[in-house]
């Protein structure tokens, strides 16, 4: 499993709650694993992390031109209700010029489409990485760098967030997440199990 991928299945909090029926890139939220593979959909890996399966494609009905992989987030009730885009690496990029004109394009179609971001934070030299040439290694340093935009869509109630990742010297990669309409319904039942399963081993 690539690094890229595992940092995104870790990263289980919900933004906010989504409200709609069809989703980002061509899903249908609340679909099945079978639905969505019915739609030509190919789960390459299946992760299973408790009630959660994430299905781990390079290509979804439609698609974003950066792309290199999406991860697709089942729970067990309410069946498709995340999706995360994960971009091709950029590299050779050590002062961040690249990396920032996509996560800006970017950031710009999400604002025609869904307005001006509710919460946005664009900054690096926070602390330790704070030269020009260290900008995707303070990215990757907690504390020293954020590029996030989060959304929220009038229309439908969805959330979107696009984020700008380090890796490392001169390398990174963009994610951009969407929740669906059940997502924070699924992140609750499965703390409420966890903070059962705490109670009973104490």
């Amino acid at each position: 499993m690539s690094k890229k991928l595992l940092l995104s299945i870790l990263l289980l909090l919900p933004y906010t709650t989504a409200v709609a029926a069809g989703g980002p890139f061509g899903i249908i939220w609340s679909n099945s694993i079978k639905q969505t593979e019915a739609k030509g959909v190919s789960c390459k890996e299946k992760i299973k992390k408790d009630r959660f399966t994430i299905c781990k494609t390079n290509k979804l009905p439609k698609n974003i031109s950066i792309s290199e992989q999406y991860a697709l987030y089942f729970d067990k009730k309410y069946k498709l209700q995340k999706v995360t885009m994960i971009s091709k690496d950029i590299t050779d990029d050590i002062y961040g010029s690249e990396g920032k004109e996509i996560y800006f394009n970017l950031k710009s179609k999400l604002t025609k489409k869904y307005g001006d971001p509710e919460n946005s934070l664009e900054y690096t030299g926070g602390e330790l990485y704070n030269e020009s040439d260290e900008f995707y290694q303070c990215l990757a340093y907690s504390g020293c760098g954020l590029y996030t935009s989060l959304y929220k869509s009038k229309k439908t109630g969805e959330t979107v967030v696009l984020d700008l990742k380090g890796l490392n010297r001169g390398k990174g990669y963009l994610t951009i997440t969407y929740e669906g309409p059940s997502w924070s319904d699924a992140v609750d039942a499965y703390k409420s199990k966890e903070s059962k399963s705490d109670e009973d081993a104490l």
